[in-house]
């Protein structure tokens, strides 16, 4: 079963890089925002490769949490650092146009 997951989070997370670096070479996607996202699909290939990782069984120690709720967990405080960063960019933006 667990398998089954890395798999899935694998292949998310090749398909994640390389839509990453194909919006960059387009001209799509800035530099300053590719680096949050390349690293997202680098961690997320990381922990589907190797999930006894030190980071994910220590976070899974901490938090009681089994593998998948903890990714789960992970993947949650990321969007919600996301959406901060996102706010500081529009935050910065806004006060660019007054």
């Amino acid at each position: 079963m667990l398998i089954k997951f890395q798999i899935i989070i694998g292949i998310l997370s090749i398909i994640l890089l390389l839509g990453t670096l194909e919006l960059i070479r387009k001209g799509r996607l800035r530099e300053e925002y590719s680096i949050l996202w390349l690293f997202t699909g680098g961690i997320t290939l990381i922990f589907s490769l190797w999930p006894k990782f030190f980071l994910s069984k220590f976070f899974t120690q901490i938090t009681g949490l089994y593998y998948l709720s903890a990714v789960v967990m992970i993947a949650f405080l990321f969007l919600l650092m996301i959406v901060l960063h996102f706010s500081v960019v529009i935050s910065k933006l806004t006060v660019r146009i007054k």
